[in-house]
């Protein structure tokens, strides 16, 4: 069976920004859970990656270990 769909592509300048964080939806407010995304391997958390909505986990964890040397 052939595959008409068109691969999704991202730039490859993105695609490296992309590659180094860990990423999730925000918490559902009702089961208090984060949901995952991988925008480099689906089109909808792409899309999500660039409007904003997604949180890089990474991103916060070294901001949080940036102000804990701070203070210390």
């Amino acid at each position: 069976m052939i595959n008409n769909m068109k691969k999704f592509r991202i730039p490859r300048k993105k695609k490296k920004k992309i590659k180094k964080g860990f990423y999730f939806y925000p918490m559902d407010p009702f089961e208090k859970t984060f949901l995952s995304a991988f925008p480099r391997e689906n089109q909808e958390d792409f899309d999500a990656f660039m409007t904003g909505q997604l949180l890089d986990f990474l991103n916060e964890l070294k901001k949080l270990n940036k102000y804990e040397r701070k203070t210390n």
